[in-house]
């Protein structure tokens, strides 16, 4: 019965975790989960992962927004130890780009300022460029969001962006 009892508790206290550890470190979105502006209506395409242009010939930038919501500690804190952006993409020419801007916004005013910004550099294989955030993070006071712009000025390259992490 002891001995029963003792697990019994062990395993009450290693499931009372479980919540806390599903909650800790990294936030991460893959691309083709963002809200597309409705800009770019027609002209975007969605992969499983990747956002990018579908076969309408534009050069109109795709504009994604991705809402950042805080996956740090359980909600025990407000203020994330955050301090890098990761942009996972694909961009093989100098006729486009790919960039990622994080933006803290008053939760009141709505008044938004860049804090973080990766702009991709040519590679003929995906990469990951990253950040460096020294603004920190408080959500008690602010909200935040990432835009992700896929861009190009000839329909010969196809840019694309894959994956977003803030860690």
């Amino acid at each position: 019965m002891k001995r029963a009892l003792i697990i019994l508790a062990v395993a009450g206290i290693a499931l009372a975790g479980l919540p806390l550890a599903a909650q800790t470190g990294t936030w991460t979105a893959v691309a083709s989960t963002g809200v597309v502006d409705e800009s770019a209506a027609g002209i975007y395409a969605f992969g499983s992962t990747g956002l990018g242009y579908n076969a309408a010939g534009s050069v109109a930038p795709i504009v994604a927004r991705y809402d950042v919501t805080n996956t740090f500690g359980g909600g025990l804190t407000d203020a994330p130890p955050w301090t890098r952006l990761e942009l996972g993409y694909f961009d093989s020419s100098t006729l486009s780009q790919v960039r990622a801007d994080l933006f803290r916004v008053d939760r009141c005013t709505g008044v938004q300022v860049a804090i973080c910004t990766v702009t991709s550099v040519d590679a003929t294989a995906p990469t990951c460029g990253v950040c460096g955030i020294t603004a920190g993070f408080n959500f008690a006071s602010f909200l935040y969001y990432v835009q992700v712009t896929v861009s190009r000025t000839s329909t010969t390259v196809s840019p694309q962006a894959f994956t977003l992490r803030i860690f």
